[in-house]
């Protein structure tokens, strides 16, 4: 496989990984607004901001690699740049995965509603 071939492979990962971000960002976003934040807050200790932290200095490591990979000319710079872009945004994928599973016991569900009929009986 030359390198076209594998930097297309690479995009197209890329692309599903930033639809799965978007996707957990808003499921967190709308489960936000339902959980009673002082019952949440028993959660944040130190391991749990450990964690975030570790998630979020490698997603900025792997992203600063990539930036200066971009400007370099070593062979299968393409492939390689690429590659550190993936693992960043594995890691913040990790991130919100995490958050989304931390949050998701402390949602209180509404009960649907139940539709009434409006109809007159005659």
């Amino acid at each position: 496989m030359d390198e076209i071939s594998v930097y297309k492979y690479i995009e197209f990962l890329i692309f599903m990984l930033y639809l799965i971000f978007i996707f957990l960002s808003i499921q967190i976003w709308m489960m936000w607004k339902d959980i009673d934040k002082d019952e949440w807050r028993s959660i944040v200790d130190e391991s749990f901001l450990k964690k975030n932290l570790i998630l979020i200095f490698s997603a900025t490591i792997f992203f600063i690699i990539h930036e200066f990979l971009e400007s370099t000319t070593i062979p299968y710079v393409l492939v390689i740049f690429e590659f550190f872009e993936v693992l960043a945004l594995v890691s913040l994928v990790g991130l919100f995965y995490f958050w989304y599973n931390a949050l998701k016991p402390y949602v209180h569900k509404v009960p649907p509603v139940i539709m009434v009929s409006l109809r007159k009986s005659y």
